[in-house]
């Protein structure tokens, strides 16, 4: 017999998970104000902390990048959101725009996450594990030959530190999925060490 405070959880987990694929389009998409303000408010950073919360003590693999975004936000009050939306647009089209028709297809993990959610909430465990697996076997199919490149340019390629933590957070999301240490194998030993130093 299924435990309904279980099921309940998990789909609860789903839903989090799939706000969080969506924050990451978002943030990765063409910059607009709103998206700019709900950085700046840290909207998107709690987003993101809610939807790795399942990993429990793994957790700190996507930590350090989301520390750098906590001083981003923090830093809000003395910087206006005309030049956040200034300096995020100004590298974009370098460091995410030769991609960006893949980046947008972490919305479509963020649906397959919502139709795990609804399978769980329904008591369909088959069809919530089939689900899940799902998003793995999209994420293989579609956009690991990419996003680890995007991740890459944005680390190594932009002279912004925001940038810098988005594609550190990409690279942990895309680890924390699919099991893959793209951390280390994008950036590298020295890198990952710097960067868990750095948070």
């Amino acid at each position: 017999m299924t435990n309904p405070g279980f099921t309940a959880q998990v789909a609860l987990v789903a839903l989090q998970r799939a706000a969080a694929w969506d924050a990451l389009a978002d943030v990765l998409d063409e910059p607009t104000p709103e998206v700019v303000e709900r950085l700046r408010s840290g909207e998107l950073v709690e987003t993101w902390r809610t939807g790795v919360a399942w990993l429990g003590a793994d957790a700190t693999t996507v930590g350090s990048p989301l520390l750098s975004l906590d001083v981003f936000v923090r830093g809000a009050a003395r910087r206006t959101a005309e030049d956040d939306l200034a300096m995020l647009t100004a590298e974009h089209h370098l460091l995410v725009g030769p991609d960006l028709p893949a980046v947008l297809r972490l919305h479509d993990v963020a649906e397959l996450c919502r139709d795990e959610s609804r399978a769980w909430a329904e008591g369909d465990l088959d069809a919530g594990k089939a689900l899940r697996a799902g998003q793995r076997a999209f994420l293989d199919a579609h956009l690991v030959d990419v996003l680890p490149e995007v991740g890459r340019r944005l680390v190594q390629d932009s002279r912004r530190e925001l940038w810098r933590a988005l594609g550190r957070l990409l690279l942990a999301f895309l680890s924390a999925e699919s099991g893959r240490d793209y951390q280390r194998s994008v950036l590298g030993e020295s890198d990952r060490r710097r960067i868990d130093s750095a948070g």
